[in-house]
């Protein structure tokens, strides 16, 4: 009768690429933290921290565009539905370009990612830069 409100600063997402101890398709949780992101899996537990000032961009795309771009492939797997795929661009702690992956097929979860990444981008875009 009485749900509670689910936070909207967590997403329930299923990983793809990009990190350690985390196999692929499963499902895993994204929490958005003022200072950083936090990315936990459970059975085993292995928690990720990647801190925004990291992050250089926040992608939201369909399965077919990701494919293409991310691993020069067409086609989909989804049998129903739409996959959305959410790849966080950063700069790891050696310096180097890496990226994450995760999916779903929730169109609220694509909201709750574009309004996350306006925020962090935001937060984390210098006012002014020299070319």
């Amino acid at each position: 009768m009485f749900r509670k409100k689910k936070e909207s600063n967590v997403l329930n997402v299923m990983y793809y690429e990009g990190l350690n101890g985390f196999l692929q398709d499963m499902p895993c949780n994204i929490i958005f933290d003022e200072t950083e992101i936090i990315i936990k899996k459970i059975n085993p537990d292995v928690t990720v921290k990647l801190p925004i000032k990291q992050i250089t961009a926040i992608d939201a795309m369909q399965e077919s565009n990701f494919m293409a771009q991310y691993h020069n492939t067409t086609g989909t797997t989804s049998k129903m539905g739409t996959k959305f795929y959410y790849v966080f661009k950063y700069t790891s702690s050696t310096g180097e370009p890496k990226h994450l992956a995760f999916w779903d097929v929730s169109g609220k979860t694509m909201k709750q990612v574009l309004k996350h990444r306006e925020l962090i981008l935001n937060q984390s875009s210098p006012s002014e830069y020299v070319l």
